[in-house]
């Protein structure tokens, strides 16, 4: 019977002391070239980029735990469910081997000695298991590879390496381990299940017993080679996304999807070259996986359009690798930026919180300082400065859509406790003032005290931000926030997403840090769900056609607005919400944010198209949504294709139908 101390094995057997050395050396050396590596590509991010501290990470031990939850429940990557268990299986199985490697040399090179008995033979158990699972999940990514699915991944050589090299480590690794036992077949090297197998295999093919010494140090090379290069190559091209994946995670700064970040310099904001960056947009483009998720959720490029996400991500990449470096307005195609919608579904996709829209919206601020912008987005700039509206409407017929409505217009410094903000849109563009009045009605029937501010409204700037005009949208938001100062106004209740994300989360940046709580805003399907909890919304009409929901970007992704329109839904609606497949925060785009409804980059198709045929195919008769421009775009799209007896109408209207009113 085998005592407890047999139960153990000879670490580095049959392996000459040299040859250990060595191995040993040039591990100590690959690690040297890793660091120096990374510490040189931190170095060229703090040479290239603007001197700023944006970006900084909250505290660092919030990026510290931040970092922590991304690396032990890797939830992002686990939005795809086949990716992200192949990486949970790759992350704890490449744990498991490197603790176990690191008890090997404990037992080896420390007087520490604990490798025998009960001890030896579970940890031999769990590192075949880790080590089985790593080859599962590298499996499972290969041949996802091999299979083609889809056009995702790039097929250059550099993105499939380091599955390959991962691969060849752990198969090598089990060899080595088959060829160790291969040699007496000790039999409480059961416990190693996949290593007794190998031996196994290994002997039935004449590579056992006599000829186990010889094969058992070569395989010793060829393993310890390969992982030499693995650490070696860390900080390079693809390599390294495996560290900066995890750092650009950590460092991100946390804010509202919709949130557009300040502009760097607002005296002269945008970039147009890449040192004009900050050095965290350096870094992310080396955390990029090249997964291609961000490619298949943006509805730019499904539609056809010149955009693809992750191209912009690796251009940057590009041009910081090169000396000199080029211009980002020669780098970057003019009709890339412009075909952006802000939709933030490639951020939202990102598994390594790279801030893609954030980079676009930078360069287009570089190209607005620059003069070089297309001629239907200067035309935008031109109306919201001399007529405070995108349409270019005159201004003194803001009003002009409430007669009749008899509306509670607030006199100049009047005191106003809950303010309805009607937007541009609801003033001078007819689907959005169909929900505007439609909103007014509601208020009305229900005896809430509101008050709007009539023509003493204006644009609130966001679309000359998105596209890239930082300077005319301060002059616009600085002229609100005087107007909503003047009245003290403690509650803002718009019926635009857009306006909506711009009140919560960006004029905050304008103010005093003792006043940026100034306000509550509220969209209209938060307001209403308030009402429905309440009780006040007794639908006694209630509808009986079959509807869906078109979540706009700037709510619900933008903003996670998501429950409330449909818990009212469910009260006005007598038949259940049929939902799309994308939908919520994975909603898909109508086309319009970013400027897409002034600035049209053509495709091969029409966004709003795309949208129509998903809604269509439910079976449902109205497409029911929360935005004046997402009304415009959809209902255009649905007179312009075959859906065309398909109704869409906003959450206020299928309401205000609802109630009878």
């Amino acid at each position: 019977m085998t005592s407890g101390e047999d139960v153990t094995r000879e670490i580095l057997g049959n392996i000459p002391p040299w040859l250990t050395m060595v191995f040993y050396v040039l591990t100590a050396l690959a690690a040297v070239l890793a660091a120096a590596g990374f510490v040189g590509r931190i170095r060229r991010y703090r040479r290239a980029a603007a001197p700023t501290d944006r970006d900084r990470p909250r505290s660092w031990s919030r990026a510290f735990r931040s970092g922590m939850a991304w690396l032990l429940f890797q939830e992002p990557l686990r939005r795809d469910r086949f990716a992200g268990t192949a990486h949970l299986l790759m992350t704890y199985g490449f744990f498991i081997l490197f603790v176990g490697t690191c008890l090997v040399f404990l037992e080896h090179d420390t007087p520490l000695h604990f490798f025998y008995g009960w001890f030896y033979l579970l940890a031999s158990c769990v590192v075949d298991a880790g080590g089985l699972a790593f080859l599962v999940g590298l499996g499972m990514f290969l041949w996802r590879r091999c299979r083609g699915r889809g056009t995702l991944l790039p097929n250059g050589w550099w993105v499939a390496s380091l599955s390959w090299l991962l691969a060849a480590i752990g198969i090598t690794g089990f060899l080595l381990e088959g060829a160790r036992i291969s040699q007496h077949f000790p039999e409480f090297e059961r416990w190693s299940f996949v290593g007794y197998a190998t031996a196994t295999g290994l002997w039935a093919v004449g590579l056992g017993g006599d000829t186990a010494p010889t094969v058992h140090r070569l395989l010793w090379c060829l393993h310890a080679a390969l992982c030499v290069a693995f650490f070696a190559l860390l900080p390079w091209q693809f390599f390294g996304h495996m560290v900066y994946g995890l750092v650009s995670w950590s460092v991100r700064t946390e804010r509202a999807r919709s949130e557009l970040r300040p502009a760097l310099v607002a005296s002269s904001p945008g970039v147009q070259q890449l040192s004009e960056f900050p050095w965290t947009d350096l870094l992310q483009t080396d955390a990029c996986t090249t997964c291609g998720r961000c490619d298949s959720v943006c509805p730019a490029n499904e539609a056809g359009r010149p955009l693809q996400p992750r191209s912009v991500v690796l251009n940057l990449r590009f041009a910081l690798d090169h000396t000199p470096q080029p211009s980002l307005l020669e780098s970057i195609a003019a009709d890339t930026l412009w075909s952006c919608t802000t939709c933030t579904a490639c951020n939202e996709a990102c598994p390594v919180g790279i801030d893609v829209y954030g980079k676009i919206v930078e360069m287009r601020r570089g190209r607005v300082e620059a003069g070089i912008v297309p001629e239907a987005a200067e035309q935008l700039f031109d109306a919201v400065a001399s007529q405070n509206n995108p349409w270019g409407r005159p201004d003194t017929s803001r009003m002009e859509w409430a007669q009749g409505l008899e509306l509670p217009v607030a006199q100049p410094d009047e005191p106003v406790e809950l303010l309805y903000w009607i937007g541009c849109a609801g003033s001078f563009d007819p689907d959005g003032q169909s929900v505007a009045a439609a909103m007014v009605r509601l208020l009305k029937h229900l005896q809430i005290r509101f008050h709007v501010l009539g023509r003493r409204e204006g644009c609130t700037g966001d679309p000359a931000r998105r596209l890239g005009e930082e300077g005319l949208y301060r002059e616009q938001a600085e002229k609100v926030i005087a107007t909503l100062r003047s009245h003290g106004a403690t509650r803002i209740l718009t019926h635009c997403p857009h306006c909506f994300n711009v009140f919560r989360n960006e004029y905050r940046h304008l103010l005093p840090a003792s006043d940026r709580d100034r306000w509550q805003v509220i969209h209209h399907t938060e307001f209403l769900a308030e009402l429905a909890a309440q009780g006040r919304l007794n639908a006694s009409r209630q509808l009986t056609e079959t509807v869906t929901f078109h979540d706009p970007c700037y709510l619900g992704r933008g903003n996670g607005v998501v429950a409330a329109p449909r818990q009212v839904l469910e009260k006005a609606v007598a038949l259940p919400i049929v939902e799309m497949p994308r939908h919520g925060r994975e909603s898909f785009c109508c086309g319009a944010g970013g400027g897409g409804f002034a600035v049209d980059v053509p495709g091969t198709e029409r966004i709003e198209n795309v949208r129509v045929r998903e809604a269509q195919a439910t079976g449902a008769s109205t497409v029911v949504t929360g935005c004046p421009f997402c009304r415009v775009m959809l209902r255009t799209g649905a007179q312009a294709s075959a859906a065309g007896g398909m109704r869409v109408r906003d959450l206020a209207e299928v309401v205000a139908e609802a109630e009878g009113v």
